[in-house]
């Protein structure tokens, strides 16, 4: 089972108990809901993924970017650390060029 498998089904759960009705189901990896948008009934398409890197848990402080309560809308993504490659992954780079003649 691929890393975050049970975490995924978890969110995919509270993703559709959210909805309601209003989730539509889960095609080639990417969840679709409908939503409202401004008298247009559209689909939003959602994906989810188990980061490699994650991010620095934040502090009791920490406004979440979802946070749109005071009407703000999006805020910018808080930066994350560089990722670094492993020594396994600079050999198989290493390996997949010189099969391709790169």
């Amino acid at each position: 089972m691929a890393r975050g498998s049970v975490a995924k089904e978890k969110v995919i759960n509270k993703i559709a108990n959210a909805f309601g009705e209003d989730f539509i189901g889960e095609v080639n990896k990417k969840l679709y809901v409908w939503c409202d948008d401004g008298g247009e009934r559209v689909q939003i398409s959602i994906a989810l993924t188990c980061p490699k890197t994650m991010i620095d848990a934040p502090d009791k402080n920490f406004v979440p970017d979802n946070d749109w309560s005071d009407g703000g809308g999006l805020r910018e993504a808080p930066s994350l650390p560089a990722a670094e490659i492993t020594a396994d992954e600079k050999k198989n780079i290493s390996d997949l060029m010189a099969r391709l003649g790169l």
